[in-house]
């Protein structure tokens, strides 16, 4: 997809690190059920490199950091608090979250422009949709797929493909923006054009090495590279 071709008709976003800043937030939710449990907190910057795989993933991965990996206590550390840590960050969405620059206006500037927006990420269903609210996107986004909505998440392409049904779209309709590796395996098992940002969570790696269609660097350049413009301001009177 080069510059100054059509619109996609359906352009899908990943959330945590695409279009929302929620590293902290995160951090804050799993350090405070760490401290419930009686394990001492992690850095924040090692929890961000975890983010991307789903919320059973990351607590799956701190349980077993926090316990030295010995997987018994690894495993009776998550089943005790997974659910607790779900409740903490149910409680924190949005809290210590952030659209990125220029993401909620280019989303409306985008559906302006005649494209359908979906969401596509690995975050619980229930939890994406409060933060979509919690950030104000949630009007300008059509579809929504989240964890557990279909039997694989990302790197399968299943959740892309959902969209693409629930879109009544073919591959060749729509572009994936994401933020990481998951996004890039995902979209090109989906056969789907995949455009990622680089202030994203790619486990510590640069997006460049998952090697997408195109990396970008703000929202203001994704609308550039699509050819489309903010429409002009009314004219006071």
């Amino acid at each position: 997809m080069a510059q100054g071709v059509p619109l996609p008709r359906l352009i899908m976003f990943d959330l945590d690190g695409t279009l929302v800043d929620t590293a902290m937030e995160i951090a804050h939710s799993v350090n405070q059920t760490l401290a419930e449990a009686g394990f001492d907190s992690l850095p924040p910057e090692l929890i961000r490199e975890w983010i991307g795989k789903g919320t059973a993933w990351l607590f799956a991965t701190v349980s077993q950091q926090v316990t030295g990996q010995d997987k018994e206590r690894a495993s009776q550390l998550y089943d005790q608090f997974y659910p607790r840590f779900l409740q903490v960050y149910h409680d924190l969405t949005g809290v210590h979250s952030q659209p990125y620059p220029g993401a909620p206006e280019a989303l409306e500037i985008l559906r302006a422009a005649g494209c359908q927006l979906a969401v596509v990420t690995n975050k619980d269903r229930d939890l994406s949709q409060r933060l979509l609210d919690s950030q104000g996107l949630a009007q300008a986004i059509d579809i929504l797929v989240g964890g557990g909505d279909t039997p694989e998440g990302k790197p399968s392409p299943q959740p892309l493909q959902k969209a693409l049904v629930d879109a009544g779209l073919s591959a060749q309709d729509a572009l994936f923006v994401g933020d990481s590796s998951n996004d890039v395996q995902a979209a090109r098992c989906a056969g789907v054009t995949i455009w990622a940002f680089n202030h994203g969570y790619n486990h510590g790696e640069p997006i460049a090495m998952a090697n997408p269609d195109r990396v970008l660097d703000s929202f203001p350049e994704l609308l550039q590279q699509l050819g489309v413009r903010p429409p002009l301001a009314s004219p006071s009177i």
